[in-house]
């Protein structure tokens, strides 16, 4: 009986040493899966997908990754993750004086969001802790294109009418209805821009195929995005500025030249503030040097051939790389045009003769205020109509012009001269094809 019971033993010690020996190498054959680190400082750019209304903080807040976040030249976070976060303060604008003059009496709200989790596609949660960071409303991209490339009418009317395709169109219509009233709520607009900046390091897992979601030719601009902000009005000429790279630049012959988080430096080479009768101010600027992630420093030669513009200013980027602020030629045309119906309601008082129109004349005025008292007779709404008139042409031709204002973290978009480079010795020598862009 004893020896059937070590035999009994012996063969249950056999088989556990066997499975696990066989376990151990399945465990060796199969790699651990590798993860990617991305850098404390490092910049998420995402969009608000849905407008929100301001209340209170803690309020939740979803967003998409509109560009994805590199390391060296690997995606760590790809395009499209979802960003989760919360309004973590709101503080209070002072009311502005044209605000006022326009009947809106409500102060702006600014809601300070903090992230604190990404999506990625697969559905992998990756924590995060950002700086708080206020959002961008109507960003637009100013860039210099050759006559032969610039969009013609039909091309500019569908631009314009993009907005209307957008998801979300009721929601946006009682949001504006709701903005239109002399006291309301403060809103995020869809399509607002959060820069949230990674205040410690994140870890990912490496599972994004680089070769289906990363081009090594791209748009041909050397993307950067500013360390230093600027203001045609407060910028003095020959001020250091500096700039970070957030997205690998190959050459057209897919050569490397500049990995993700190289630093740029360079200077402000002129910069004219805004002055009255709507003199709008303008800024060049250039960038000399670069410092890859190895500490290398080169020589480089570029142009500032884009940015994009938060809050609506109206850019123009020239062929040498000037920013100006521009007047909307609509503005000046729109502004003459608007003196014509309170002009003709005192030739012919009948023309404000219906409620209606009256009221279209004191909305442009003062607002629902305006129209609402315009209704008290024709010369009431002919009076605000005529102020309104006053006010379009005011801002259009006399008032103070507008100043270029690039704060920290606005995109540019530079044109490097690769020929230039090529003369000096600076090119790099990581040639890269779709190949060793699986391997990474």
């Amino acid at each position: 009986m004893k020896s059937y019971i070590n035999s009994v033993v012996m063969s249950c010690s056999v088989v556990a040493a066997s499975f696990s020996v066989s376990l151990a190498a399945d465990q060796a054959i199969q790699p651990l899966q590798s993860t990617i680190v991305v850098g404390a400082g490092n910049d998420l750019r995402c969009r608000l997908e849905k407008g929100l209304r301001i209340t209170k903080p803690g309020e939740p807040i979803t967003a998409k990754l509109v560009e994805p976040v590199y390391a060296g030249t690997t995606i760590a976070i790809p395009e499209g993750s979802t960003v989760k976060g919360h309004v973590s303060s709101i503080s209070s604008a002072p009311r502005r004086k044209g605000q006022i003059l326009r009947g809106d009496f409500t102060p702006a709200r600014i809601a300070n969001v903090t992230f604190d989790n990404v999506i990625l596609p697969d559905g992998t949660t990756v924590p995060i802790h950002t700086d708080a960071t206020i959002g961008a409303s109507d960003v637009k991209t100013a860039q210099y294109l050759p006559k032969s490339q610039r969009p013609g009418v039909r091309q500019k009317v569908k631009d314009a009418a993009k907005p209307l395709s957008e998801p979300n169109k009721l929601q946006r219509l009682s949001q504006a209805a709701v903005s239109s009233l002399p006291y309301h709520p403060g809103y995020l607009s869809q399509g607002t821009i959060f820069d949230a900046t990674l205040l410690q390091a994140v870890e990912t897992p490496s599972s994004v195929d680089q070769a289906e979601t990363h081009s090594p030719l791209d748009d041909g601009y050397l993307h950067v995005r500013l360390l230093t902000s600027l203001n045609s009005g407060m910028s003095a000429a020959g001020a250091p500025i500096k700039a970070v790279v957030p997205k690998p630049y190959y050459n057209k012959d897919h050569v490397l030249l500049y990995p993700a988080g190289t630093k740029l430096e360079g200077t402000v080479t002129k910069a004219v503030g805004a002055g009255w009768m709507k003199k709008n101010g303008g800024l060049l600027f250039s960038f000399h040097s670069a410092q890859t992630p190895d500490g290398t420093t080169t020589e480089m030669f570029a142009t500032v051939a884009g940015v994009q513009a938060a809050g609506g200013q109206q850019l123009a980027v020239g062929e040498e790389g000037d920013v100006k602020a521009t007047t909307s030629t609509l503005s000046r045309l729109r502004a003459p045009l608007s003196l014509i119906g309170p002009s003709r309601a005192v030739a012919d008082n009948t023309v404000n003769k219906t409620a209606w129109s009256r009221a279209g004349e004191g909305n442009k005025g003062f607002g629902l205020l305006g129209a609402g008292a315009a209704q008290a007779s024709v010369s009431t709404a002919i009076g605000f109509g005529y102020f309104g008139a006053g006010m379009n042409v005011y801002d259009a031709f006399f008032a103070r012009g507008s100043n270029v204002e690039l704060p920290v973290n606005t995109p540019v978009f530079l044109r490097i001269d690769e020929q230039a480079h090529r003369s000096n010795g600076t090119e790099s020598s990581t040639v890269v094809t779709s190949d060793n862009i699986r391997k990474q």
